[in-house]
């Protein structure tokens, strides 16, 4: 009993190590993500049982033949681990976005899907976005991908909201060699995404009736860049105001008259608050969910206003509670005012406020 005696206490200091060790093991299960995934495929699931119901026949009966479809039955199991590791290791994906994305619009984005190995290729690879919320990608199919080799391939996104995307890579899978198995790889390619609130279709009726004054500045002939009319030519006309699309429509020469410049500045004021009736119903929820798709229809709304003056010719500025921008004309202009709508959130405090889009001269 001495001899059995002495080393229990270095026992207990052993096992109860051993515990602590599961135990941290245990916790930082859940703080970081798996480098690898592993599935059964409906066929790897009858292999699995068959191999079960042979095993159990080979410990019963002590048959050797049994014995040595198991031994090849695991050796089929360890060679496709092997196979899928080296189809999935070397692969690199990179994703190329649009410079403009706006919600609900299909956008078409590039991926270059590389195999940095020397010498094995890859197979039956299937890619995948590592999906946000409110974001839909198609899948990727490569059967197979050479060595040293880059293929690229284009992909449909829809971002279904506006906002800031953040995306965090690919996931990668595949089922080769024998399709018993499904293993997975994450790829983490982090990358900023900027979704533009959806534009609507505007007429020159709509946009009146967010105007102060209701009615909007009206276009005037005279000198400028933006074209007002088409007329017919006559000999007083200098010959760089012919305007040789219509001519060759018509057959005879059409001469180009201009606006007026001036009087074409408008400011989208966007009051970003949330309203808060008196008599709200019963369910908070439902309420909050309500006034935020409120917000968003506004948003929509004042991103479809600046799209409308803009391409109409005019200088359009913008002003909310947290920011403002000058009036000014171009493209670049109404990127500007998206790039701020798709970030704005309903400004703190001013809640009696109503939620409104002014355009006023």
């Amino acid at each position: 009993m001495s001899y059995l005696s002495a080393p229990l206490p270095w026992l207990t200091a052993a096992a109860n190590l051993l515990t602590r060790q599961k135990q941290i093991s245990k916790k930082k299960i859940g703080l970081f993500v798996l480098p690898r995934t592993l599935s059964f495929t409906k066929e790897g699931k009858r292999f699995i049982a068959i191999l079960f119901v042979i095993g159990i026949a080979a410990i019963n009966t002590g048959n050797n033949l049994l014995y040595l479809i198991v031994a090849m039955m695991l050796s089929i199991i360890v060679i496709s681990g092997i196979l899928s590791e080296s189809t999935l290791r070397g692969v690199e994906v990179c994703r190329i976005l649009p410079r403009h994305i706006f919600a609900g619009t299909p956008v078409i984005v590039k991926w270059n899907i590389s195999n940095k190995k020397r010498i094995f290729p890859s197979f039956s690879l299937v890619i995948d976005e590592a999906l946000p919320n409110k974001l839909t990608a198609e899948s990727g199919y490569i059967l197979k991908l050479p060595a040293r080799t880059t293929l690229a391939q284009i992909r449909p996104y829809i971002f279904h909201k506006r906002g800031l995307y953040k995306l965090e890579g690919f996931k990668t899978k595949t089922s080769f060699p024998f399709g018993f198995f499904l293993k997975g790889r994450r790829l983490d390619m982090p990358e900023d995404a900027l979704v533009y609130p959806n534009i609507r279709p505007t007429k020159q009726i709509a946009a009146v009736k967010f105007s102060k004054s209701g009615e909007l500045p009206e276009k005037i002939k005279g000198y400028g860049t933006h074209l007002y009319s088409l007329r017919d030519y006559t000999l007083m006309d200098d010959a760089r105001v012919i305007h040789w699309k219509s001519t060759a429509k018509t057959t005879k020469l059409m001469a180009k008259e201009f606006e007026q410049e001036g009087n074409k500045k408008v400011k989208i004021i966007f009051y970003n608050t949330l309203t808060e009736s008196t008599s709200l119903p019963a369910n908070k929820e439902e309420t909050i969910s309500g006034l935020k798709d409120e917000f968003e229809e506004k948003v929509e709304e004042a991103a479809s206003l600046a799209n409308y003056f803009i391409t109409s010719g005019f200088e359009v500025g913008f002003k909310s509670l947290t920011t403002e921008l000058p009036c000014r004309s171009g493209k670049e202009q109404l990127y500007r005012i998206l790039r701020e709508l798709a970030l704005i959130e309903p400004a703190a405090g001013s809640k009696n406020m109503p939620l409104t889009v002014v355009v006023s001269k």
